[in-house]
């Protein structure tokens, strides 16, 4: 299929051009996915959907026009040509477009692609899904595993310009994901939540029950929490939460560009410890959304966000990098917005790759160690509400431990 999807964004393409576009892009994208869902220690339903489309932009004079459609053949491929071009006509002149990307040598990246994902059927689904439940309720009578899943995904990319773009990419990935609640007769856990989720076939989820719902049993056993400053060492869980809303929007070209970020003005400067150092890794072996383009035919790569304290760079599209007079990192995504569409059916927008923070050499155990006296964090509920200009958030703790001379002790509410 890969040949043939490419083949068809080379005559979108060439059919824009023939019509008069200035320039013009195809991109073919989507794919399988099977979904398992689990509600209230059930399973609640299973899916099978393969949905890919092709989406053509133009450029006419400045203008930009877009058109998709999910009917993959060469005849409504050069139907979006001639709406794309329509729309252009019909739309403003854009005075910051400079041009489309240009042709540049793709990386080899491995580990993102598994025949047997591609192989696996909903009954995998539903069984991966089934084994997470009881393993949660294996811990203890007083555990529910209140929802969960198992999604298995098999994408694929093609995308060509006018300027010479070609490339095409598959990739799988594979997901099982559990939340579980405790109750005593005097406590509800917060839902605890827990996840593998791999482009290789390398699942346990037995292993992710028992840790979800041990989780929220220790999330009963509740102590008193005291007010005041003190040290607070951050999961991975409620990290990623934080910094989704803070660090990766502030990070994003265009949000510096207009001003919505707490890094404006701060290239070149100390802005954190020398001991941190933070990459957006698009070619991480294995990495969740490592690739070798990004959905406008950028190739992806490896970007140096934080180096030892000091902010080194942002992350760009095209269009974003162009206007600032910098190379795009290959961070083009698609999707999002408030109309519920498919990939394929928006406009490139600058996304992460794979946020990567350079791990130190202490143990857990030993960080627990160091702080001493302060909180341990598993995960925190209201990041979405955090503000990336300054940085500033505020989030309730959802579970969260006491930790008292080096120890954990026990969970508070807050």
């Amino acid at each position: 299929m890969g040949s043939e999807h490419l083949d068809l964004c080379k005559k979108a393409v060439e059919e824009a051009v023939g019509l008069g576009a200035s320039e013009a892009e195809a991109l073919v994208y989507g794919g399988r996915t099977i979904g398992s869902e689990v509600e209230r220690g059930q399973i609640k339903s299973c899916n099978d959907i393969t949905d890919v489309g092709i989406a053509v932009r133009v450029i006419l004079n400045g203008s930009i026009g877009f058109a998709f459609t999910n009917v993959l053949t060469e005849e409504s491929a050069k139907e979006m040509a001639m709406r794309a071009l329509k729309a252009a006509k019909s739309s403003p002149r854009d005075e910051n477009w400079k041009s489309l990307p240009s042709p540049k040598a793709y990386p080899s990246v491995p580990e993102t692609y598994d025949k047997r994902i591609e192989e696996l059927t909903s009954d995998t689904a539903v069984e991966l899904s089934q084994r997470a439940i009881e393993a949660a309720f294996g811990v203890g009578p007083n555990v529910l595993p209140a929802f969960g899943g198992t999604q298995i995904q098999v994408l694929e990319l093609a995308c060509a310009n006018s300027h010479g773009v070609e490339v095409y990419d598959r990739g799988t990935a594979i997901a099982t994901y559990m939340a579980a609640m405790a109750r005593t007769e005097t406590q509800v856990s917060p839902i605890c939540y827990e996840f593998i989720a791999k482009r290789k076939y390398e699942i346990d989820p037995e292993w992710i029950g028992r840790e979800a719902g041990s989780l929220a049993v220790k999330s009963t056993q509740v102590g008193p929490a005291e007010a005041g400053t003190f040290k607070v060492l951050l999961d991975p869980f409620a990290l990623q939460d934080i910094l989704t809303y803070t660090f990766v929007e502030a990070i994003k070209g265009d949000n510096v560009y207009r001003g919505k970020s707490a890094y404006k003005n701060k290239l070149g400067q100390k802005v954190a410890s020398e001991m941190l150092s933070i990459y957006d890794d698009g070619i991480l072996p294995g990495g969740l959304y490592s690739a070798k383009a990004d959905l406008e035919g950028v190739p992806c790569q490896r970007t140096p966000i934080i180096e030892k304290g000091v902010l080194s760079s942002f992350i760009y599209d095209n269009y974003w990098a162009k206007l600032v007079g910098k190379e795009s990192t290959g961070n083009a995504g698609r999707g999002g917005g408030g109309l519920n569409l498919p990939p394929y059916g928006t406009v490139p927008s600058i996304k992460p790759r794979n946020i990567v923070i350079q791990p130190g050499d202490a143990s857990e155990e030993e960080l627990i160690s160091e702080v001493g006296d302060g909180y341990y964090v598993r995960d925190v509920q209201g990041a979405h509400q955090s503000n990336p200009e300054t940085g500033e958030f505020s989030v309730a703790l959802a579970p969260a431990f006491r930790i008292k001379d080096g120890r954990i002790t026990h969970a508070v509410k807050g």
